[in-house]
């Protein structure tokens, strides 16, 4: 499959879309870390992100769960120690986590 502006791709890696400002006007970009444990808790808070968001669960061996939806349970979206995870991400959203084990360490960073 060809990815719009793509370029020779012959060790398979994953195509990356690059984001120069949020719909309808410039932006700044944010990142930020932090940690979750076994209770649900907002990794995202509304109005942080109004383009895009990408999150990488940093931790070794405990699986980060992420959600739209309060609470985030073991049942959601699963991102694998070391995964990320790129989504759309509009001005009013929240995102929920949840770890699979405490102190469950993550990192973002979006526009």
């Amino acid at each position: 499959m060809a990815y719009p502006n793509s370029q020779s791709n012959p060790a398979g890696a994953i195509p990356v879309w690059m984001v120069s400002s949020p719909p309808g006007g410039a932006g700044n970009g944010i990142s930020a870390n932090g940690s979750v444990g076994t209770s649900s808790a907002t990794l995202i808070a509304a109005s942080t992100f109004s383009a895009w968001v990408t999150i990488q669960n940093r931790h070794a061996s405990q699986t980060l769960y992420v959600s739209f939806n309060n609470p985030a349970t073991a049942n959601d979206f699963a991102i694998a120690p070391g995964g990320a995870l790129t989504l759309q991400f509009a001005f009013g959203n929240i995102l929920y986590g949840l770890g699979s084990g405490a102190a469950t360490t993550y990192a973002l960073i979006g526009m």
